[in-house]
């Protein structure tokens, strides 16, 4: 799938480029849509999700001690 995705933007990028050329306006938008689609791409990476993942599982980590900590605040006074 993300094989005829790449080909897809690759034809895309082909046809702004002449857009670009031609000095049409019309070229940003598909800018746009490659820059869209290319964020999908790495998103669907395992890399990016174990990024991801590491980074929700650290925040949810300092928030159970913060509500630890103010646990045993709260036992001490």
């Amino acid at each position: 799938m993300a094989l005829r995705i790449e080909d897809l933007l690759e034809d895309i990028r082909k046809v702004r480029n002449d857009l670009v050329a031609q000095a049409n306006p019309h070229f940003q938008s598909l800018t746009n849509i490659i820059y869209k689609w290319e964020t999908k791409l790495v998103e669907d990476t395992p890399e990016h999700k174990l990024k991801m993942f590491i980074q929700r599982e650290q925040k949810e980590k300092e928030t159970l001690d913060e509500v630890a900590r103010k646990a045993i605040e709260e036992d001490e006074n």
